[in-house]
């Protein structure tokens, strides 16, 4: 009998792909989606739908029962007022345990997939890990980390694993592929700091360990950091992709002080309400002046979870991925 699990922001990026990846292996998928959410690739892969409201509890409890997994990856990232975030990261986290606590049965694991948002960043020259103090610097983070508390709160009741994920990467990533539409037209960033900034890890690798965390009894109640074990500039990130995507090493180079200034452009247009984007000045001066940098020793210590992609062999998957789905 195939294993049956509940995801939430199935619609989304890495909820997507976790989708494939289980329906690949043959698991029987329940999605909970809003009523206006697109699901069209969704039915094409043969999963159950459920559309409700995040303050509908009863639905709530009628999608739960009988699953054997609950993975919760529905989040408000994305610009948006202050009770946006709340009622999604935090309310909606709430609901869905309250949901699981009272639908009782056979749930194996609740697996609640935060983000190092709810870390906050780690301090220069050092790279956190899963014992550190959390201090989150934005309203998303904030509200993850309560969402986080939300699940620990359930203490006993629950059989929860928290995964927090740097930045992932892969193919129906909307900044990767702006990235590389903007690369294919020989124009790339590049930037002035060679100092290490960021944790990464390919959205293939982050649900095999999201999972091989969801089975493994050592994982209960415990949280995790889920990377590729590297660390990287900015810098070096963009120019492995141009590296990749480019055939002729021949560019223009589009200097820190134009991207600051489309930040700002950003901005402008997201308040307008003309576009919705994580993109902006906070988001920039966040990513290149501000080292988010962590440890995946304890997964990989507890869990044997090792990474299968390099950033060159996720980035080759990536630049593959994108050109199939066009």
């Amino acid at each position: 009998m195939p294993l049956r699990a509940l995801i939430t922001g199935a619609t989304g990026f890495i909820g997507s792909h976790l989708v494939d990846y289980l329906t690949d292996k043959g698991w029987d998928i329940t999605c909970w989606c809003r009523p206006e959410s697109r699901t069209a690739r969704l039915k094409d892969r043969g999963v159950r739908l459920v559309r409700g409201r995040l303050d509908e509890l009863d639905r709530l409890t009628q999608a739960v029962s009988g699953q054997d997994y609950i993975f919760h990856l529905a989040a408000r990232i994305h610009s948006a007022p202050r009770e946006v975030y709340e009622q999604v990261n935090h309310v909606f986290t709430r609901n869905l345990v309250q949901a699981s606590l009272e639908a009782g049965g056979t749930l194996r694991r609740f697996v609640y997939v935060s983000s190092i948002a709810a870390a906050g960043p780690s301090e220069t020259g050092s790279i956190k890990t899963e014992e550190q103090n959390s201090s989150p610097r934005t309203e998303y983070g904030r509200t993850k980390l309560r969402g986080e508390e939300a699940v620990r709160e359930a203490g006993e009741r629950l059989p929860y694993t928290i995964i927090r994920p740097p930045n992932v990467y892969g193919p129906r990533q909307k900044e990767t592929e702006l990235l590389m539409r903007l690369i294919r037209k020989r124009i790339v960033p590049v930037l002035k700091s060679r100092e290490p900034a960021t944790t990464l890890i390919y959205v293939e690798d982050l649900n095999r360990g999201t999972v091989q965390a969801a089975l493994a009894p050592e994982a209960l109640r415990e949280t995790y950091y889920l990377t590729d074990g590297e660390i990287y500039s900015w810098r070096r990130v963009l120019f492995t992709f141009r590296d990749i995507v480019l055939s002729r090493p021949v560019y223009v180079p589009l200097p820190e002080a134009v991207i600051v200034l489309a930040a700002s452009l950003t901005d402008g247009l997201k308040r307008a309400r003309l576009i919705r984007s994580y993109f902006g000045r906070r988001a920039w001066k966040s990513m290149t002046q501000t080292p988010w940098l962590f440890s995946c020793d304890k997964a990989r210590s507890q869990l044997g979870f090792t990474p299968e992609y390099s950033l060159e062999r996720g980035f080759r998957e990536t630049l593959s991925g994108s050109m199939h789905s066009h």
